[in-house]
């Protein structure tokens, strides 16, 4: 029952995020016919980007830290789980405030920094935009927290509607508003989409808060948030880091490069986030395992969502990175968006596409440790990962510009990713990779063959129409991959109905 729970909860979520997606590619379409890439986007870019990017950082510490807190204190007392969610509201609210003004005073400097090689004027414009952006983050944080509470109570379609909110909003907003405002038109976008989101997050998530009384720093469970936290934070922080370094590598670039690559980014992270989404359904309940001690079903949980992962990802790694192109073109290719910015965008994608199975490996192994509220090892690990990814980028970067940069940070994801794999058994000696082991001939002979197929594929439907080349491609691409792997799902049982029940 509780497995069939699971399964139903990863499809609704996956539902959700491709009908989501599908709408950010519209929206990254309009923006891209409206705008293309050039100086004017890659202020809002970098700007925005910064912004988001601290985003991503308070929504995964609290994702990480606060589910797994919650849901230790509600399977002992609800009322005191209804305490701590407010108090941790409150907490998280006072830090964000003290963050948004610091960031606001410095925002001059931080426009040199990431961008240094622009000139005082465009510096200005840049230290401009983040300082209109800097209090964003107040009602982002809230988002985060809502959204945590949500996950911890097995909620997980609330908080991945954010994203429908942000499309629906900007492509509304530039319909509406890009003659009158221009570029602008994002920036007011951007806030709307936020102002609206939180509401929306914060009334579905009402319930889970409860009285507060006394200061929220002396409540216990805070302060063990904050000690987990602390870990988290300079985890995340280094991630936050090695994107900013990235910014500024590609910003001594052709202008138009940093938009191509957030182009780039937002292609590649309809699968970046569908793998998050579907690692935080699954964190939910292996924490709840954890909690109860359960290790057969930790074990079991894990190391199939593992391979199952790996099996469902590799055909479309090799997907993304043959028919990048195909890709561009059928996503951006109108408008503004000219010959120019679609190489620099295929180039930034291919890199990307590469991180997809390293990131599944990296988000199971690190969520296990996070279940049992170990935050060091994955955070030594990421830290670890991130300087190499530093140092290639900065190696790479001037040999192959913007690919060089992303397939930096695809190989940094794959040495998080093994180095998580291993630390997690410390946590859970009981952990073992023996699917995974199992199916790796099959894998490397699937991908190896799948490749070679991708690249006939060009010959073969050169003279289709992209969207039809795509299809095509994409079709014989799985096929191919899933025939190789065919008699190892056989004896497996991975998919079977007997093997579901078992567990």
């Amino acid at each position: 029952m509780k497995n069939s729970r699971l399964i139903r909860s990863m499809l609704s979520v996956s539902g959700v995020l491709i009908l989501v997606k599908g709408l950010g590619f519209i929206k990254q379409m309009v923006i891209a016919a409206a705008f293309g890439a050039n100086t004017g986007t890659d202020l809002i870019n970098l700007s925005f980007g910064f912004i988001s990017d601290a985003q991503y950082l308070l929504v995964q510490v609290m994702l990480t830290a606060v589910v797994s807190v919650y849901i230790h204190i509600k399977g002992k007392d609800e009322n005191e789980a209804g305490r701590f969610a407010s108090d941790t509201f409150q907490v998280s609210t006072i830090l964000t405030i003290i963050l948004s003004a610091l960031i606001c005073l410095l925002a001059p400097w931080i426009a040199r920094f990431l961008a240094p090689t622009y000139s005082p004027e465009l510096s200005s414009q840049l230290g401009g935009y983040i300082r209109l952006f800097s209090p964003i983050l107040i009602p982002l944080v809230w988002m985060a927290v809502c959204h945590a509470l949500l996950n911890a109570n097995k909620r997980f379609v609330p908080g991945q509607l954010e994203g429908l909110y942000q499309s629906v909003i900007l492509i509304a907003v530039i319909v509406l508003g890009s003659e009158a405002l221009g570029v602008d038109a994002l920036t007011a976008g951007y806030w709307l989409y936020v102002a609206v989101s939180a509401g929306i997050l914060g009334w579905q998530a009402r319930r889970y808060f409860g009285k507060r009384c006394g200061n929220p720093f002396r409540n216990p469970h805070i302060q063990q948030l904050l000690r987990m936290t602390a870990p988290l934070l300079i985890g995340y922080g280094a991630v936050y880091i090695n994107q900013m370094v990235d910014k500024i590598l590609v910003s001594g670039l052709e202008s138009g490069t940093v938009t191509a690559m957030s182009y780039a980014a937002v292609l590649s992270n309809l699968v970046g986030t569908l793998i998050g989404s579907l690692c935080s359904v699954l964190y939910a309940h292996v924490t709840e395992h954890i909690s109860k001690g359960n290790e057969q079903a930790v074990s079991q949980l894990t190391e199939r969502a593992a391979l199952v992962l790996v099996i469902l990802l590799l055909p479309v790694t090799v997907v993304a990175v043959s028919q990048a192109e195909d890709l561009v073109q059928l996503v951006y290719g109108r408008g503004a968006f000219d010959e120019n910015a679609a190489a620099m965008t295929v180039q930034a994608l291919s890199g990307y596409s590469l991180s997809f199975i390293p990131l599944a490996l990296r988000e199971i192994y690190s969520r296990i440790q996070y279940g049992y509220q170990d935050s060091k090892r994955p955070t030594i690990n990421s830290l670890i990962g991130i300087a190499f990814n530093i140092v290639l980028s900065i190696l790479l970067c001037p040999r192959l510009g913007v690919f060089g940069v992303t397939l930096a940070s695809s190989a940094a994801t794959l040495v998080i990713g093994v180095l998580n794999m291993y630390s997690a058994r410390r946590d859970a000696p009981f952990l073992t990779f023996g699917l995974l082991r199992r199916a790796l001939p099959f894998l490397a002979a699937g991908g190896s063959l799948s490749v070679l197929v991708a690249l006939e594929c060009r010959n073969w439907f050169g003279a289709f129409p992209v969207f039809f080349r795509l299809c095509a491609s994409s079709a014989c691409v799985f096929l191919v991959c899933f025939l190789i792997l065919s008699p190892f799902l056989k004896k497996s049982g991975l998919f079977s109905r007997k093997h579901t029940q078992k567990e």
